[in-house]
């Protein structure tokens, strides 16, 4: 009896985030679908698609393996490791190789051309880089989209996109930014819009004196950061990973401020 495609893929062990590099990412390559001139920089590729998926029964209705196009890199840019921007990301393996991976470098394998002789690896993405990585590629497309006029009045804040990334720079632990906007809506150019922030901070909350200072350090700097004459700010929170809950995810929004620079633009 012939084997299936998906007991080949099974039986080669594929599973989302592996890591393929040297003579196995150049034999992906050479099956891949289409052929882009990018593709002659990626140091490795890294497999992308669901395991239900990979393993469907189905040719028809899940016809191709994805993967991402990834660049080695020696250090990591905190600014690009926890998914804040949406073209470009870093991940590690469990090696600690980090890799730099942007979003349309991707290439799809025809799951009918998968025989015996595919590559098999043993190398894959951490746990935390893999999660971050799901999360990456599905807000691509579940972004919220604020209103355009209080986007329009956050683009006049001067020097912002700089403003945030020192933030960054200066607690690394800040993974996200969520806001509660009343109204969310357009409204004239005369009115106020309210906005509440959560700031979202990587890990467990530890509960101790230094981590509520800092807490306190980030809400007065964030406070300051995005007042404007035309958004009032009525309060500012810092909540470590373990403190946020459903019933915050379900009033605040995460806010994406690649989206306004591409859109409307930093006044530098």
């Amino acid at each position: 009896m012939e084997e299936t495609v998906y007991k080949r893929i099974e039986r080669l062990g594929w599973k989302q985030g592996l890591v393929f590099d040297g003579e196995q990412k150049d034999a992906l390559i050479r099956n891949a679908t289409e052929k882009f001139p990018w593709i002659d920089e990626t140091d490795s590729l890294i497999l992308f698609t669901q395991d239900c998926d990979l393993l469907h029964h189905s040719l028809e209705n899940e016809p191709f393996v994805e993967f991402l196009c990834a660049q080695s890199i020696e250090t990591s840019d905190i600014n690009l490791v926890y998914g804040k921007n949406p073209r470009r990301l870093q991940v590690k393996d469990s090696q600690n190789t980090w890799f730099q991976v942007q979003m349309p470098h991707r290439i799809r394998i025809s799951k009918d051309v998968i025989d015996e002789n595919f590559p098999v690896s043993k190398k894959k993405l951490t746990e935390e880089s893999l999660s971050t990585l799901v999360s990456w590629l599905s807000k691509r497309y579940s972004r919220p989209a604020f209103p355009d006029r209080f986007n329009k009045h956050l683009s006049t804040i001067k020097n912002l996109d700089s403003k945030l990334k020192r933030l960054n720079q200066s607690y690394p632990l800040i993974k996200s930014f969520y806001f509660y906007l009343d109204p969310f809506s357009e409204i004239s150019p005369t009115e106020k819009y309210s906005l509440v922030i959560q700031v979202l901070l990587d890990g467990r909350s530890l509960g101790n004196e230094c981590e509520v200072n800092m807490k306190t350090d980030i809400e007065k700097e964030v406070e300051n950061l995005f007042t404007q004459p035309h958004i009032a700010i009525d309060g500012v929170d810092c909540l470590f990973e373990d403190e946020m809950t459903v019933f915050h995810l379900s009033y605040f929004k995460f806010w994406d401020k690649e989206y306004l620079s591409r859109r409307y633009g930093f006044i530098q």
